[in-house]
C-alpha cells in the first residue's frame, strides 16, 4: 500500500519545558488529542547531501530536489515499519515488514525489486545511484492534536534522543541504552493550510523569546 498526501503550511521550532506545559494545556482544552505515541525514526543520507557551496557543489545539484526517505514504527514494536519519501511538497509512504527492515540493514536490497512497488523501486534506484545510507536515529515521544473545523495539525515531541547505532535500529530496548545520559530535546510542529486560531498563535507569540526555529537538518527531521 502506498499512500500519497500533499503538505501543508509548516513550522518546527525547539522549546522550553514551560512552553511545552503551555502549549499542551491549551491544546488539550480546545482541541482533539488525535494520538499519542513513541517513534522510532532512521533517515538516509547521501554524501552529496553534505557538499558544500562551490564549483563541486553546482556540479553535484540536481535540478529538482531530491528525495528524502525515512524509517519509522511506533509504540517499540518493529513488527511493520513505514518507509516514507518526501519530494516537491509530497509525502509518499509504504509498509515493509521486520525481516525485510532487517535484510535492509544487512546490504540486502533485492527485496526491494521483488515487491514491485514504485515508491520501493525509487528506494531502491537512490540506495544504488545516490549511494544513500542509514544515518542518524531518533527516538521521541510524540502528542498530535488536531482542531475541529480546521485544516490544523500540531506535533509535541519530547524527549528527543539521537544515535548512530543503526544496527540497533529494531532494537528498541538496546536505542534506549544507548542514548541514556542524553538530554532530551522538545520540538513544535504545526501544519497547517488556512489559519492558525488566535489563542494558539498567542501562546506562539509568548514562546518567541524562547523558541528557537529550526530546519530538518538542525533537528535531524524531515
Amino acid at each position: 500500500m502506498t499512500m500519497n498526501q500533499p503538505r501543508l503550511r509548516k513550522l518546527r521550532y525547539q522549546i522550553t519545558p514551560e512552553d511545552y506545559a503551555a502549549l499542551r494545556a491549551c491544546l488539550s482544552a480546545r482541541a482533539e488529542e488525535r494520538e499519542t505515541r513513541s517513534v522510532h525514526t532512521m533517515f538516509f543520507t547521501s554524501y552529496r547531501d553534505h557538499v558544500p557551496a562551490g564549483s563541486m557543489g553546482e556540479i553535484l545539484a540536481p535540478e529538482r530536489e531530491e528525495a528524502r526517505f525515512s524509517l519509522h514504527y511506533y509504540d517499540n514494536d518493529p513488527t511493520y515499519l513505514i518507509l516514507e519519501r518526501r519530494q516537491d511538497g509530497q509525502r509518499t509512504s509504504a509498509m515493509v515488514a521486520e525481516a525485510e527492515c532487517r535484510a535492509l540493514l544487512a546490504g540486502e536490497t533485492d527485496w526491494l525489486l521483488d515487491r514491485r512497488n514504485p515508491l520501493l523501486q525509487d528506494f531502491h534506484e537512490s540506495l544504488t545511484e545516490r549511494m544513500l545510507l542509514p544515518q542518524v536515529l531518533l527516538t521521541y515521544h510524540r502528542e498530535v492534536y488536531s482542531a475541529d473545523g480546521l485544516d490544523l495539525w500540531v506535533a509535541l515531541d519530547t524527549d528527543i534522543r539521537a544515535s548512530l547505532q543503526h544496527m540497533d535500529f529494531l532494537d528498541p530496548q538496546q536505542l534506549e541504552r544507548d542514548t541514556t545520559g542524553q538530554d532530551g530535546k522538545i520540538m513544535l510542529e504545526i501544519s497547517y493550510s488556512d489559519r492558525i486560531p488566535d489563542d494558539v498563535m498567542y501562546l506562539l507569540e509568548e514562546t518567541a523569546p524562547r523558541r528557537r526555529l529550526v530546519s530538518s537538518l538542525d533537528s535531524g527531521k524531515p
